[in-house]
């Protein structure tokens, strides 16, 4: 089964139309096809959809799947970030427009003391600088906010999907982050534990290897392997911004989830597809 369940458009940092989209994956033999436009946010960014585009977003999406019912099933969807005190419920979403599925995601960290944002998504230099600024450098600390923030989005948020679970790890895998140590696996496990109670289904993100950001997908191998062993679903989405990504470094992904010991792939809509 050829899917992908994130993808972004013109109406967030996508390059194209939903349209393009559609007739590519259609193109390319895909039996269904996500929009997961970024949502809108209170805190000004160049990469979400505007609140006053959103009823368009979901009008759009509409047209486009009775358009191209007899091609491809199409589903609505949302990339919704997570940051406590500030970021809408995630269920105020779906009661506004009529949602197919949402994607929980974490970009911005917000200091569980002083409030300040942290940016872990954008280039380097700024990852860094907001590291150092707001967290005096302390990777430990500021990872150890990431991963509780997003236990915090598991346990409050209904969700489907969770993004590119330890994008944390992008710009500093190599050099400040030593993922094998055990606080790091721990703080992993204890995600992992709450994803296991609930209904959430594991993306293995292609986007950071086939852009070069990154030489491991996200997760790592030791996070794909604790989702086997705690039974937790799985699949595959390459986070396209333009339709020529949407199959980008897919099958690979497909075969790393083999290689580790997972049998089959799971979607919000379809369940216990094997893997070949």
């Amino acid at each position: 089964m050829k899917y992908n369940y994130h993808t972004h458009s013109h109406y967030d940092d996508g390059s194209l139309a939903m349209e393009d989209f559609v007739v590519a994956a259609i193109d390319n033999g895909f039996e269904a096809l996500g929009f997961s436009g970024h949502s809108p946010m209170s805190i000004d960014n160049e990469w979400s959809i505007k609140s006053k585009d959103l009823p368009e977003y979901a009008a759009h999406g509409k047209r486009l799947k009775e358009q191209y019912k007899e091609q491809i099933n199409l589903y609505l969807g949302l990339e919704i970030d997570y940051i406590p005190g500030i970021s809408d419920n995630f269920d105020a979403f779906r009661k506004s427009v009529p949602l197919d599925y949402c994607l929980g995601s974490v970009h911005l960290v917000r200091h569980p003391e002083n409030g300040q944002i942290w940016f872990i998504d954008g280039p380097a230099e700024q990852f860094f600088q907001g590291l150092n600024d707001i967290y005096q450098g302390d990777i430990r600390a500021a990872v150890t906010a990431f991963y509780e923030q997003s236990i915090m989005m598991v346990a409050s948020q209904k969700f489907e999907i969770i993004g590119h679970l330890d994008k944390v790890k992008m710009h500093v895998m190599h050099n400040q982050l030593d993922t094998s140590e055990q606080w790091y696996r721990d703080l992993t496990l204890k995600l992992l534990k709450e994803i296991s109670q609930r209904d959430i289904i594991v993306e293995l993100n292609t986007r950071g290897v086939y852009t070069g950001k990154t030489t491991e997908y996200f997760p790592s191998d030791h996070i794909l392997e604790q989702c086997l062993h705690l039974g937790i679903p799985v699949m595959v989405n390459s986070d396209a911004h333009h339709p020529e990504q949407l199959s980008s470094l897919v099958s690979e992904g497909e075969s790393r989830l083999a290689d580790i010991g997972f049998k089959e792939i799971s979607t919000p809509f379809h369940t216990h597809i094997p893997l070949t």
